[in-house]
């Protein structure tokens, strides 16, 4: 019989050593790939809050004075002391002007030619102008309070009988009137609120309310309509044809249910929305919601949120249900 060669024995020790230290290594690699941690994203989130939702129509129109008032020449002559501007406000009874009569300056005009004439007969001749005419002129004046809203002549000059004198508005009367699409109709009604700015009083908000929308159409591609609205504040607008924006509450709901818009998503495939809900496990939710109110800072939810819960307003798209975050509460 053959005996094995002396070095078989310490190769085949060897060699179970080779493949235990692998076998070792191998499960030692898996053990730490098993440890690591998941994915987390740092996010910011906000409570879902109960609050006053408004949704408003933007509108643009311009004032309209509904009373116009004109003052005319009492008779043919020169107006003088003539000193109102566009703007001014008179009273009842002021004394805006005067109109000095064509006849009485035709006589006066030859009292002085008769002074250089003749001297004696001229005092005379100067009492009997003087019992004819009154020399301070035909008074001007106001019949009511009222704002002038375009001066029509100059002091100085001639003007005939009855002739204007200046357009002058009843600042109680002016409305605004809207331009109201034909596609927003449906949304307006009678009595509701609605805020009035113009650029001629910036920073002004001047509180109005719907008083009633016209039957009629504009005709082309953008028909609209009317909407005449009313001033209900102390302060009012005195200048007519003055532009302005209105903004009419539609919509009110006093205690909805809110969240920021960043947090909203859009299911454009259904036409649905949602949101990303920081569970207390950490986790992002997908959560779907219907909505009501909207405007550019805020949501109001209808369904699918309690006040609260946690929405996530950051990371976007790159969201996804069930991710692990890290929240940030965004301070309100």
């Amino acid at each position: 019989m053959k005996r094995a060669p002396r070095f078989a024995a310490p190769c085949a020790a060897l060699l179970m050593l080779m493949v235990a230290g692998c076998g070792k290594g191998a499960s030692s690699g898996q053990q730490t790939q098993e440890e690591q941690p998941a994915a987390m994203m740092a996010v910011t989130a906000a409570p879902v809050r109960i609050a006053p939702m408004r949704q408003e129509l933007r509108l643009l129109g311009t004032t309209v004075a509904l009373r116009h008032i004109t003052l005319r020449a009492p008779a043919a002559g020169r107006v003088i002391d003539f000193k109102l501007q566009n703007g001014d406000r008179v009273s009842a009874g002021q004394v805006v002007a005067r109109v000095l009569n064509r006849e009485v300056e035709a006589a006066e005009q030859g009292l002085e030619v008769a002074r250089q004439i003749d001297p004696a007969e001229a005092a005379s001749m100067a009492q009997s102008v003087a019992r004819y005419s009154n020399n301070a002129g035909i008074a001007v004046v106001a019949p009511e309070g009222a704002v002038v809203s375009q001066r029509m002549v100059s002091s100085g000059q001639m003007v005939n009988d009855l002739d204007p004198l200046a357009d002058l508005i009843d600042p109680r009367s002016i409305y605004v009137d809207a331009a109201l699409p034909v596609d927003d109709i449906s949304m307006v009604r009678p009595g509701m609120s609605a805020t009035v700015t113009s650029p001629l009083d910036p920073g002004v908000v001047f509180p109005a309310r719907v008083a009633a929308l016209a039957p009629n159409f504009t005709q082309g591609a953008a028909a609209t309509s009317s909407a005449r609205l009313e001033f209900i504040g102390p302060r009012k607008m005195n200048q007519a044809g003055a532009p302005v924006e209105i903004r009419v509450a539609v919509r009110s709901v006093p205690d909805a249910i809110v969240i920021p818009a960043p947090a909203l998503f859009q299911n454009a495939a259904n036409d649905s929305f949602y949101v990303f809900v920081a569970g207390p496990d950490g986790k992002a939710h997908r959560t779907t919601i219907t909505i009501g109110i909207r405007n550019l800072k805020e949501v109001q939810v209808t369904s699918g949120l309690r006040p609260g819960q946690l929405v996530i307003t950051s990371g976007g798209y790159a969201l996804s249900d069930g991710l692990a975050v890290k929240v940030a509460v965004a301070q309100s």
